[in-house]
C-alpha cells in the first residue's frame, strides 16, 4: 500500500494517474539520490499492477495471492534483479545464482529476505559490484512467457547504473522489442551512467529527497529514545535520505563525528599511531556502510567549515558544533572543495571493492597536503 511509502507524494501522484489510464509503459527508470526508496516505491507500483483488488487511493491490497508473491521478490509475476559476486562455476543455463558459491549463496537468500520485509533495506553482498550478463539473460529467457491472465512480468534492476558494458547491451535488446505484457523498472541514484540509448526508451520519474517532517515522524518510532534535539540534528545530517538516517542511528552518530574529529586532529599533526588506530577501528568489520558513512561525516564537516567561512552558521549542519568548526576554520587553512571531492572520490571506489585500509592511507596522505596551519 501507498502508506508504506515515505514521502514522495508526487511520485505516487504519477504513478496513481498511469495506472488509473490503463495505459503503463513498457520500461520506467525511477532516478534520484540514494535513500530516498526508489526500490520501495518500484516495489510497491509493481504489486499495484497485478493486484486483484486495487485501490485507486491507497494502492496495492498487499494480501491478495499476487501481492504476497510480488513480496517474495521472485514469482512468476515479478523479478528483483541486483548486483552479484562473479560466479564460480561454469553452468548450463542463464540462471544467475546457480554459479554462485554456497556461502555467496546464501548470503544473497538472506539479504533478500531483509529486502522483502523492508523495501528500504540496502543489499550488501560482497563482491557484489556489476549486474551479471547471466542476469539479464535471465529476464530474455522469462520475459518472454506467457504470464497468468490479466497480469504482467514485472522486473525490477535496482542500482541498474551496476550493469556492465556487456550486461548493458544485452539489455537494450530487450527494451527494443519488450512483450507487451512486461514492465522493466530500472533504479539509479546515478542515471548519467547509462547509456543514452537506454535513458531513452524508459520513462524517467524523478524522486525527491525527503522532507524534514516526513524523516522526523519516521525516526520517532524508528528511534524513541533520543531527544527531540538529537532527532532534529539527524535528520538535517541525513540530507533528505532515509537510508542515510538509519546508517546515521544504527551507527551512533555522535561517536563516529567524534571519531572523524580524532581523525582530522591526528592528520593534522601527523600523529601516525593515533591515524593508524582510527583507520584500523574504521575498517576492521569490512563494512563498506561504516566506512562510508565515516567518509560523508567528513564530508559534512569540511561542508559546514564553507558555510563558516561565508558567516552564514544558520545552514550549518553541526550546529552543536559551530565553535569547534569555527576554530578549525580560523586556525588551518584548507582546500575544502577539493577535500569534498577527493572524499566523493573515496565513496565511490567503496563500490568498486577497493582496500579500504589502503585507501584510507592514501586518504590521509592527500589530506596532509590540503590541510595547513594558519601563518
Amino acid at each position: 500500500m501507498w502508506n508504506n511509502i515515505i514521502g514522495q507524494n508526487r511520485v505516487i501522484s504519477i504513478l496513481r494517474n498511469i495506472h488509473a489510464s490503463g495505459r503503463i509503459p513498457h520500461s520506467f527508470i525511477f532516478h534520484g539520490i540514494e535513500g530516498v526508496g526508489k526500490d520501495a516505491v518500484a516495489i510497491e507500483f509493481a504489486k499495484l499492477i497485478n493486484c486483484d483488488n486495487p485501490d485507486t487511493e491507497n494502492g496495492a491490497c498487499s494480501v491478495c495471492k499476487y501481492c504476497r508473491q510480488t513480496n517474495s521478490l521472485n514469482s512468476s509475476v515479478f523479478k528483483f534483479i541486483t548486483a552479484l559476486p562473479a560466479s564460480r562455476k561454469e553452468t548450463d543455463d542463464d540462471n544467475p545464482v546457480a554459479g554462485l558459491s554456497e556461502t555467496d549463496a546464501e548470503i544473497l537468500a538472506v539479504e533478500l529476505k531483509k529486502k522483502s520485509e523492508d523495501y528500504y533495506y540496502k543489499i550488501n553482498i560482497p563482491k557484489a559490484n556489476t549486474i551479471r550478463i547471466d542476469s539479464i539473460r535471465q529476464i530474455r529467457k522469462e520475459i518472454y512467457l506467457t504470464p497468468d491472465r490479466g497480469k504482467k512480468k514485472i522486473f525490477l534492476i535496482s542500482n541498474a547504473d551496476l550493469m556492465n558494458p556487456n550486461s548493458e547491451n544485452a539489455f537494450l535488446k530487450i527494451l527494443e522489442e519488450p512483450p507487451g505484457d512486461s514492465v522493466i523498472i530500472l533504479t539509479t541514484s546515478r542515471v548519467n551512467s547509462l547509456l543514452p540509448t537506454v535513458i531513452g526508451r524508459c520513462q524517467k520519474i524523478k524522486f525527491d529527497s525527503i522532507g524534514n517532517a516526513d524523516l522526523l515522524s519516521f525516526l520517532k518510532t524508528y528511534a524513541e529514545d533520543i531527544s527531540a534535539e538529537e532527532m532534529n540534528l539527524l535528520v538535517n545530517i541525513s540530507n533528505g535520505s532515509l537510508q542515510k538516517l538509519k546508517n546515521i542511528v544504527n551507527d551512533n552518530f555522535l561517536v563516529l563525528r567524534d571519531k572523524v574529529v580524532d581523525y582530522l586532529r591526528a592528520v593534522i599533526v601527523n600523529n601516525q599511531p593515533a591515524v593508524s588506530n582510527i583507520i584500523t577501528s574504521v575498517v576492521s568489520s569490512k563494512d563498506k556502510e561504516f566506512v562510508r558513512q565515516f567518509l560523508y561525516l567528513m564530508i559534512l564537516w569540511f561542508r559546514d567549515i564553507i558555510i563558516s567561512k561565508s558567516s552564514n552558521d544558520k545552514i550549518v549542519i553541526n550546529r552543536d558544533k559551530i565553535e569547534s568548526v569555527t576554530r578549525f576554520a580560523e586556525r588551518y587553512k584548507s582546500d575544502e572543495f577539493e577535500i569534498i571531492n577527493l572524499l566523493e572520490m573515496c565513496i565511490g571506489d567503496i563500490d568498486r571493492n577497493v582496500n579500504m585500509e589502503i585507501m584510507m592511507y592514501n586518504l590521509t596522505y592527500n589530506l596532509r597536503g590540503l590541510i595547513r596551519t594558519q601563518q
